[in-house]
């Protein structure tokens, strides 16, 4: 048994530091779906007693594999401020992966090599806003490093764990719940291939873990949803393995999945340590279901990129290092380094775009309602040109679509693009304004916002507008010009 010092206890702390040090730089980290995810859970913290609020939501709760978010942060937000909320929250979706892996690793005899999971800790996926998977995962990645030391030690507490965290995982997010399934699954593979005669009662274990989400998925909105899954193209897909690595320099982002994949590429090669059978067994199950996975499927997207993301984790927690050079230490500590000074500046950066934003939206007032467009990805380069660094990741995909989710948060107005699936999410636009947001449909662009029936709203807010030229003026008056955004006045709601 690994003896747990003193001073690694304390590395795991810095490193914990570390990490959540970006957070204390800004009030609304720019993840891209994050300020969406934020507003909803700020609206169900606020109904009913906000009547303002209430006449654009109404709460819809069913058994939605997707509630994270929805359950932690609402009842936080009655003792704490919104955005110290909102952050507490991220904090858990990024530490908890790296502890779970921290705790995989060491639950197969590893030590330190888990921590080089703090390269990954704003993995893609988290800097898109996905925090519901990501608490989801890190949850799933706890219970596996519990089922991985104690299954055989102590089975009774391992399958009891299991069988209590399976339904919360459900709920959590069903992603989660797959991840889970499959690291578990791979070290009971692995168990029934050294004595099969075993095959039987761990295949009953198994069943009574997932029985009860089972029930539960039966009885969701997402069970009897349709819809054609999409597959992408095989480079494509085999280039999401790199992909799940993106932050902000495309260049930083590559060495990080180098050196991710080459040391334990290499170390297992060259003998310096081995990935022990329960963790392999489990990675080739992933690696099966990342190949096999559609990239979206019944209104999910990047599903298979999930599975590339766990892949990612497991790097850190299945490698078991015996020894490790000098140089392949030195080049994850500053991997680690560099990934999180890099990101804590482009977040000081993007605080002058937060500023702007809400200096542009101090004319709305609650109750109002608020038509939102971007400059925009259609009208490159003419008007990105001018758009700085912190609005987009190394790959180009922008962070900024969603801010104006600020609206219902910090004006208690209306904004048109409130995720409020059925099967995701537990909120309901009410009437007239959902079908006023049906009529907008997808963030429109300056040229789409210059020609649209912006009838029902009360102002038009156009983000991007650095190099924007104004919307035609016969129809929209600037209010506030402040760079980032402009407000304009609706002098004629429909194009003549």
């Amino acid at each position: 048994m690994i003896r747990v010092d003193c001073k690694w206890w304390l590395a795991l702390l810095g490193l914990c530091a570390a990490l959540t040090a970006p957070l204390l730089v800004v009030d609304v980290p720019p993840l891209l779906d994050y300020p969406n995810h934020l507003a909803r859970a700020f609206v169900l913290a606020s109904l009913p007693e906000d009547t303002v609020l209430g006449a654009f939501y109404v709460p819809h709760w069913s058994v939605i594999p997707n509630l994270a978010l929805d359950v932690l942060a609402p009842p936080l937000m009655h003792v704490l401020p919104v955005h110290v909320v909102g952050r507490l929250t991220i904090a858990l979706a990024m530490l908890l992966p790296v502890l779970g892996t921290v705790a995989y690793n060491t639950a197969l005899g590893g030590r330190w090599w888990g921590f080089g999971v703090g390269a990954i800790a704003y993995h893609y996926c988290l800097l898109l806003g996905f925090l519901n998977f990501s608490l989801a995962l890190g949850v799933a990645i706890l219970l596996a490093a519990a089922w991985v030391r104690w299954r055989e030690a102590r089975p009774a507490l391992a399958i009891g764990l299991a069988i209590a965290g399976a339904p919360v995982l459900f709920l959590c997010h069903l992603m989660g719940l797959v991840c889970f399934g499959l690291l578990i699954g791979g070290a009971e593979l692995c168990a029934v291939v050294r004595q099969p005669r075993g095959i039987v009662r761990r295949g009953l274990v198994l069943a009574a873990v997932f029985a009860t989400p089972a029930g539960l998925y039966a009885m969701s909105a997402l069970a009897p949803l349709g819809g054609d899954a999409e597959f992408l193209p095989i480079g494509t897909k085999l280039a999401q393995l790199a992909t799940v690595f993106t932050a902000y320099s495309w260049t930083l982002d590559m060495a990080t999945a180098a050196v991710a994949f080459g040391v334990p590429a290499v170390g297992v090669w060259r003998g310096w340590g081995r990935v022990p059978g329960p963790a392999a067994y489990a990675a080739g199950l992933v690696v099966a279901v990342f190949a096999a996975a559609p990239f979206a499927w019944k209104g999910t997207y990047l599903l298979d990129t999930r599975f590339a993301v766990l892949l990612a984790f497991m790097l850190f927690a299945c490698f078991v290092p015996r020894r490790l050079p000098r140089l392949a230490i030195a080049a994850i500590v500053l991997v680690v380094a560099a990934r999180t000074i890099l990101l804590t500046a482009v977040w000081v950066d993007h605080r002058s775009d937060l500023a702007a934003l809400r200096q542009a939206m101090q004319p709305v007032q609650p109750g109002q309602a608020v038509y939102v467009a971007q400059a925009g990805q259609q009208e490159r380069p003419v008007y990105w040109a001018a758009n700085p660094h912190w609005r987009a990741l190394s790959d180009g995909t922008r962070t900024d679509e969603h801010w104006a989710a600020l609206l219902p948060i910090e004006r208690r107005a209306f904004w048109p693009f409130q995720f409020d699936m059925p099967s995701q999410q537990p909120i309901e636009t009410r009437e007239p304004y959902r079908t006023l947001a049906g009529k907008v449909g997808h963030v429109p662009t300056w040229t789409e916002a210059a020609a649209a029936n912006v009838c029902g709203f009360d102002w038009v807010l156009l983000l991007e507008a650095d190099a924007s030229p104004d919307l035609p003026p016969a129809r929209f008056r600037p209010e506030v010009r402040s760079g980032f955004a402009v407000l304009y006045r609706i002098e004629a709601c429909a194009p003549e």
